[in-house]
């Protein structure tokens, strides 16, 4: 089943309370608190669509620079997502289902590191064909494959193998992911080229010992403890639109110990 398109949701009413300019606080973070108190209070629930910047705008009597400016912090601090075109739609609140929806090439130029993504190949199936594979979709559903190395500062650090369901992304390939910057991340490239409306996660991770053809890959020994993180995807529905495997040979081998061999 594909996942409902935002614009299927009705849009949420954000209640009428007065903006003050002798509030002691810009305009703008009182409307962002606003709207903020009203999705942790429930009040806005996931998926719910916020009122358009226009609406905003003439209900308040603040600019449209404002209204952004408020929005932009919501984003930023995970209460919402902007589709371009489609507007604002409350994500969930709930830390536990947050997990595999950080974009990890966001998270590493945040802090000065310089990430890089290679599409190592893209692969089109049904789900039935990837028998190695626990997939959370219909057995004869079309599935993409998509398997990516990832650096950070020239080093690999990452193999990842992503499976979507095909009628979500029809169309992709390697040049959907730019060579740097945030439309590296397939996170990005789900949301801004595909419209794909991500929402909950859920995310594991498992101490393994390197195999081919992580070891050639990643430049690690047969045996060498690496992490497998395994995460699904859902959209507000709760459909799954992504399932993905990464095994990690960086950052957070620190999780891991070493897995004793098998006899």
């Amino acid at each position: 089943m594909n996942p409902s398109p935002p614009n299927a949701f009705p849009r949420a009413e954000v209640p009428m309370l007065a903006l003050s300019k002798d509030a002691g606080r810009p305009l703008y973070v009182q409307l962002y608190e606003l709207i903020r108190d009203q999705v942790r209070a429930g009040t806005l629930k996931p998926g719910d669509a916020i009122a358009a910047e226009s609406e905003l705008t003439r209900t308040y009597g603040v600019s449209r620079i404002t209204v952004r400016a408020a929005l932009d912090q919501l984003v930023r601090e995970g209460y919402i997502d902007r589709y371009r075109g489609r507007g604002s739609y409350v994500k969930s609140t709930n830390p536990e289902t947050r997990a595999c929806l950080a974009s990890f090439t966001d998270q590493m130029l945040s802090v000065g590191r310089r990430p890089r993504t290679d599409v190592l190949g893209l692969r089109i199936d049904v789900t039935a064909a990837f028998v190695a594979r626990t997939l959370p979709f219909s057995p004869d559903v079309e599935v993409v494959r998509i398997e990516r190395l990832r650096w950070v500062d020239g080093v690999r650090v990452a193999l990842v193998h992503s499976y979507i369901p095909y009628d979500l992304v029809r169309g992709i390939d390697a040049r959907d992911f730019a060579d740097e910057g945030p439309a590296q991340s397939l996170l990005y490239v789900l949301e801004h080229r595909f419209g794909v409306v991500l929402d909950q996660g859920e995310e594991t991770l498992v101490p393994v010992n390197a195999q081919p053809p992580v070891t050639e890959l990643l430049g690690v020994s047969g045996g060498d403890a690496i992490a497998l993180k395994i995460c699904t995807v859902r959209d507000v529905t709760g459909t799954p639109v992504l399932y993905e495997e990464a095994s990690w040979s960086g950052p957070q081998t620190q999780l891991v110990r070493r897995v004793p061999q098998s006899p």
